[in-house]
């Protein structure tokens, strides 16, 4: 939002300038994003009386004018309508300087010397070319002769660009941030006589004065959808003839960063931005019908925007539409079949109350952001409609001529209600940590137009009861009038005071501690974290192999996608990690391990998905590159066991075990289900051949995912235990099992059975001779340790027979010799 300096001034005269009005809109919550000064240089620009005129001698479209700036007269040459004697107009005197032009010198026109040049508004715009046929510049009679362009015109100025959050939608006007100002400097606001007889800026809203009178013409406001527009005020003017607007005003727009078009156009434009209520203009003869309405669009229904542009509408988007079709979009642009031209006579100036919601989804699917929408979008004051519509009529009526027709066609089916919060002044102390008087919030709320008066049954300077002004869309408890107060008493102001007490800490958040530790170990680990979104299409899950009943074919589908290929919430987060893989490996890279926490969503019988946080690894190609020293380290299933196995440790998690064929989308041979105390928490293998070509793959992937909820109940504290003084004392032994004896099942029932017992693991497997066909041979290395003694070799050789024991009745295992 660009404010005019000078336009500010125009309705609060502050007596700070530009640089110190800067330093106080931030202090009062403002964002000021930029402060620039504008100048046109106009030098030789003077104002000067047309003393006399006579027709130039050879040429019967140009007259011969002098004219006199307060000391010297000078002989002008001009063609322009409004070169009559008498009147006061710029002149530019030889040496002047006009924007995107040479300096002017003295010049022969048809024969006749001319000592300078009658200025138009065009000329002093920076070239405007959107007046054909335009007339000089008249200044008001008692002018003062003499007197510099930008002295007479406030070309001078200082554009401040403010940076404004929603709850300031207040301040999306020029009104709005002088109430702003007015309230941090105590200077009275200056409001333009049609807003202040509607009490534009009151606490209770706008509302007509006395004594106006109704429409009775033959137009009428339909409102089909009242949850789209439950308001629509139309102004109706004639006798309108085509005129272009001041230069003051032109420049105004400019600097707010608008266009100049036309006198009607204009004065739209220029009320929008002076008090952040959109109108339109529509040209009433080209109106269809007396019914306007506000409606849902059909389908296939068409309009050609303001802008050239033909816009398929969806259906349902709202539309202001006359007999024959519509005529607008809602809130946002007009149409170009009934936008005001130079033949406009009759015009309806629309002003109305659109819903915020419905504004912000059309303008997002047409891909065209106003500042109408913009507003409309962030809230506007119900009830102050009419008053802006007679603003405009009132400024259109000064420049262009017309009659604005008595009253105004309105539909109101607002429910109005004046909002008011009971608000307790001890809660500014409270929350502020500083004593601000009765007296001095009363002033501050009030200076920001909220009505205020004594809560009723309350003890005096206690509480107050607050009304809050229609406009102040953001204020909805009194936790904003508090964060008024501070804004307008301003937060610098606050003594800085030490704690009276020390401050707790707060409690710890050990699942937050477990994903630090988590993240930390897998950094640790050579993992770099991958980030992927959490939308998906059902193709992505189908090509994981998952179909049918699996509920992670089965996602919750998105009501409105933006995009086809993101139109469902995610089942896994193995998906997005594949897409990782695929890219890296047509990238080049040559390889590496990638893991990914996050939420995924499943079907459930309540309103709400069912949310569950996972952890996925992903790995390939070369971990570690071959060097001198060492050959080169792939990725590969007991890679990525490895990591479980530290996560799993990292988490304080009991022992997992191994069981074999994870199903889809991993390879039935290399893969496993991860299983903690008889529950699955999750899976690990090489990714299935199909998977891979279907996502064109150029080397095998190995990924991993774990359940982090599933393993919560499985966590335990870190304990703490006495190192053994004894020695360790390492056996091997070796069974001989069918080969269709899981290796797990033989560690499990090992680490039941034995006493003392450290840690065992597998060394080898051996399935040739002289171990029978259909068999193997499992090689395992014990580690014993006791806490209190040196084990004995009576003691280890009954507990390798207790071992050999189990795993004969087990699965029919025996020693092999």
């Amino acid at each position: 939002m660009n404010i005019v300096w000078n336009w500010l001034k125009e309705y609060v005269d502050l007596p700070w300038d530009p640089e110190e009005a800067v330093k106080r809109f931030t202090m009062a919550g403002l964002k000021v994003e930029d402060m620039r000064k504008e100048t046109l240089d106009l030098a030789g620009v003077v104002s000067a009386r047309v003393l006399d005129i006579v027709p130039h001698p050879n040429r019967a479209d140009l007259r011969v004018g002098t004219l006199y700036d307060g000391k010297d007269r000078f002989s002008v040459v001009s063609g322009a309508p409004g070169f009559q004697a008498g009147n006061i107009v710029l002149l530019a005197v030889p040496g002047a300087h006009i924007p995107g032009q040479k300096p002017l010198g003295t010049m022969e026109v048809g024969g006749v010397l001319s000592q300078g040049m009658v200025v138009c508004s065009n000329e002093i715009l920076a070239g405007e070319a959107h007046r054909p046929g335009e007339d000089i510049i008249v200044l008001p009679e008692g002018t003062p002769l003499g007197k510099t362009a930008q002295e007479l015109l406030g070309l001078d100025d200082y554009v401040i660009e403010l940076e404004l959050t929603v709850n300031y939608s207040h301040c999306l006007s020029v009104l709005g941030v002088a109430i702003e100002a007015s309230a941090l400097s105590g200077v009275p606001l200056k409001l333009p006589p049609s807003l202040d007889r509607w009490g534009w800026a009151s606490a209770q809203g706008s509302k007509p004065p006395a004594g106006t009178l109704p429409y009775t013409g033959p137009l009428r406001i339909d409102l089909p959808d009242k949850d789209l527009c439950p308001r629509y005020v139309g102004k109706v003017m004639e006798g309108l003839r085509l005129a272009y607007s001041p230069v003051v005003i032109e420049r105004r727009l400019q600097l707010a960063g608008m266009r100049p078009i036309s006198a009607i156009v204009d004065a739209t434009n220029y009320v929008m931005l002076e008090t952040g209520q959109p109108l339109h203009a529509f040209d009433l003869d080209k109106i269809r019908g007396n019914v306007i309405s506000a409606r849902r669009s059909k389908p296939g229904e068409v309009i050609v925007t303001l802008d050239g542009e033909s816009r398929p509408l969806a259906p349902g988007t709202l539309v202001i539409a006359d007999e024959g079709g519509p005529v607008a979009v809602a809130g946002v642009m007009g149409g170009r079949d009934t936008e005001v031209s130079e033949s406009t006579k009759r015009i309806l100036i629309e002003s109305a109350y659109f819903a915020p919601l419905p504004v912000r989804r059309t303008y997002k699917n047409l891909k065209l952001r106003t500042e109408a929408a913009i507003r409309f979008e962030k809230g506007v004051d119900p009830t102050a409609q009419g008053a802006v519509a007679e603003r405009a009529a009132e400024l259109i009526a000064q420049i262009a001529g017309g009659v604005p027709e008595p009253g105004l066609v309105e539909t109101d089916l607002i429910e109005h209600s004046t909002k008011r919060l009971v608000f307790p002044l001890n809660e500014v102390k409270r929350t502020l940590g500083v004593d601000v008087s009765y007296s001095e919030c009363k002033r501050l709320l009030t200076g920001l137009r909220f009505g205020v008066e004594d809560a009723q049954g309350s003890e005096q300077g206690k509480v107050l009861l607050v009304t809050v002004p229609p406009r102040r869309v953001d204020i909805e408890e009194e936790i904003d009038l508090t964060e008024e107060i501070a804004r307008s008493y301003g937060v610098n102001y606050f003594e800085p005071a030490d704690l009276t007490k020390a401050v707790p800490g707060g409690p710890r958040n050990e699942e937050f501690a477990r994903m630090e530790r988590l993240r930390d170990v897998l950094v640790a680990l050579g993992g770099l974290e991958a980030v992927n979104t959490s939308l998906l299409a059902p193709s992505d899950l189908s090509d994981m192999g998952w179909e049918g009943e699996d509920p992670r074919a089965n996602p919750v589908m998105l009501l409105n996608p933006l995009i086809s290929n993101e139109s469902c919430l995610r089942t896994s987060l193995l998906p997005g990690l594949l897409k990782v893989a695929a890219n890296n490996q047509k990238a080049k890279n040559p390889g590496g391990l990638f893991w990914e926490t996050g939420r995924v969503f499943f079907r459930s019988q309540d309103e709400l998905p069912l949310e569950m946080t996972q952890l996925a690894l992903m790995a390939y190609g070369a971990l570690e590159p071959k060097t001198w020293a060492q050959e080169q380290r792939d990725a590969g299933f007991f890679h990525m066991k490895g990591v479980l196995e530290s996560v799993l440790s990292l988490m304080g998690v009991p022992e997992a075990e191994y069981l074999p064929d994870a199903g889809m989308p991993f390879h039935p041979g290399k893969s496993a289900r991860v299983v903690v105390k008889g529950s699955a928490v999750g899976a690990l293998g090489e990714i299935h051949p199909l998977v891979s070509a279907k996502l064109d793959l150029s080397a095998p992937v190995t990924m991993a995912w774990l359940s982090l909820d599933a393993l919560s109940t499985f966590y335990s504290p870190k304990r703490y235990e006495e190192i053994s003084r004894f020695m360790p004392v390492e056996r091997d032994i070796a069974v001989i099992v069918s080969e269709e004896t899981p290796a797990g099942d033989v560690l499990r029932v090992v680490k039941e059975v034995a006493n003392d017992l450290i840690s065992v693991e597998l060394f080898d497997v051996w399935r040739k001779p002289p171990v029978p066909e259909g068999s193997k041979s499992l090689a395992l290395r014990l580690v014993y340790q006791a806490k209190d003694r040196t084990l004995t070799e009576e003691e280890l050789s009954l507990d390798r027979e207790r071992i050999l024991e189990a795993l004969g009745a087990k699965f029919g295992a025996r020693l092999r010799l």
